[in-house]
């Protein structure tokens, strides 16, 4: 697939593949370099600064809110049925997943911060880190089976 612009007329993507496709790219690549530039705005660091470390981590708290309530806008057909046969254990799933990947955003904008100093180096962990990125967005907008989408009336 060549992009997701490219995908958007593809039935079989659902629209939830879609955001979360979108969540890949915003968690794993941009927020490490936003929390990079944060420390540079108003000083300290990612590697020793606990009290910001920690309000990071509180932002997983109401994207679990946030994410109930996208989920059952964006969840239809299958994956709805699949989704109320799951149970809250999908749901549950789907969040550490969210969180482990701030979590390691965190960790990869303290890998940034270090990195700051060898140019090089750093511009060979971005590659990586696009790859990466590039790969798990690729898979997470595999097709699936076409199913009929249900009438809105």
């Amino acid at each position: 697939m060549a992009s997701v612009l490219g995908a958007r007329g593809d039935r079989r993507i659902r629209r939830l593949q879609f955001a979360l496709a979108g969540m890949n790219a915003h968690i794993n690549r941009d927020l490490p370099v936003g929390i990079v530039e944060a420390f540079h705005a108003v000083g300290g660091d990612p590697l020793s600064d606990e009290v910001r470390r920690e309000d990071f981590t509180r932002v997983d708290d109401h994207l679990a809110q946030i994410e109930a309530a996208a989920k059952r806008d964006l969840s239809l057909g299958l994956v709805e049925l699949i989704d109320e046969a799951a149970g809250d254990t999908d749901d549950q799933l789907a969040m550490w997943n969210v969180k482990a990947a701030r979590a390691a955003a965190w960790t990869n904008a303290q890998v940034l911060w270090t990195l700051e100093a060898t140019p090089r180096l750093r511009a060979r962990f971005f590659d990586r880190l696009d790859s990466l990125t590039g790969f798990a967005g690729r898979r997470l907008l595999a097709p699936t089976r076409v199913l009929p989408r249900p009438s809105l009336g």
